[in-house]
């Protein structure tokens, strides 16, 4: 077993009751895997799920709950009157993650298996800015997190520009936008002047890449960037939740979607 599994399986074992430490935790990953199998045990029967665990998966699924215990899913003890270790109880944030569906991002591996195959050509500066901002979250790195992702929005945005710049059909034309992109000294001063000539574009435009466009482009951009801007301006007191972090994380893969749709139609059609 890979960490990346491990993650995958302990936090849809976190679903599961009838588990209260780590080694009947470990024991329902293993009942997982045997239901994957075709074979269904009951987590009250001792040694359930082992079959289903080779040697050294333990030691894998150990480092993966202390992670999530880093990350403030799980805590030791069994309650307030039992807080040691090997019991363990899901923390209130790791509760509503549960009931909210919100914990892909604690599974980095397949937060991002799943961005690749919505983008499977996804830019490789996005991927790795993503990949970092995916990491910094885990540590509880929030400030560090909100500026790589940031990162990772600018570049989307930027070749987004590139496309729409590559699709002007008059030569005249896209020169003098270029021009006046490469002067534009910040990222929300190009994209200004990409909104504005997207909007007498949009109309020729198929609605699904249309349609919420606005709430979806500016919208996130403008979520992402002001993130970003208050955790990169050194300033005493400000402070980056990791709700808002993992908010934005989660849309962040549609709001990459619709962008490469929109270079997608750029890259076949002139404007």
């Amino acid at each position: 077993m890979q960490l990346d599994e491990a993650r995958g399986l302990l936090l849809q074992a976190l679903r599961e009751t009838g588990w209260n430490q780590a080694s009947t935790l470990i024991q329902t990953v293993g009942i997982l895997r045997g239901r994957s199998q075709g074979v269904h045990q009951n987590i009250q029967h001792y040694g359930a799920g082992s079959q289903f665990l080779a040697p050294g998966d333990t030691t894998i699924l150990l480092e993966a709950i202390w992670g999530l215990i880093i990350q403030g899913v799980l805590v030791p003890g069994l309650n307030d009157a039992n807080q040691s270790f090997p019991f363990l109880r899901i923390t209130e944030y790791g509760r509503r993650c549960i009931e909210e569906n919100r914990i892909l991002p604690h599974d980095p591996d397949g937060y991002l298996r799943e961005f690749r195959t919505a983008i499977p050509n996804a830019d490789s500066t996005i991927t790795e800015y993503l990949t970092e901002a995916l990491q910094c979250y885990l540590h509880g790195l929030n400030r560090s997190a909100a500026v790589m992702l940031g990162g990772a929005s600018e570049q989307a945005i930027l070749l987004l520009i590139e496309s729409y710049i590559g699709s002007i059909r008059d030569i005249a034309t896209r020169e003098g936008f270029k021009s006046e992109i490469e002067s534009a000294r910040t990222i929300f001063r190009k994209y200004g002047l990409f909104e504005r000539r997207f909007s007498e574009v949009r109309r020729r435009m198929p609605p699904e890449l249309t349609n919420n466009v606005d709430s979806q482009l500016r919208g996130v951009f403008d979520l992402i960037r002001g993130s970003r801007n208050d955790a990169g301006h050194p300033a005493a007191g400000i402070q980056i939740g990791r709700d808002a972090i993992y908010s934005h994380l989660c849309l962040f893969a549609p709001y990459c979607q619709r962008i490469y749709g929109l270079i997608g139609w750029f890259s076949d059609n002139q404007t």
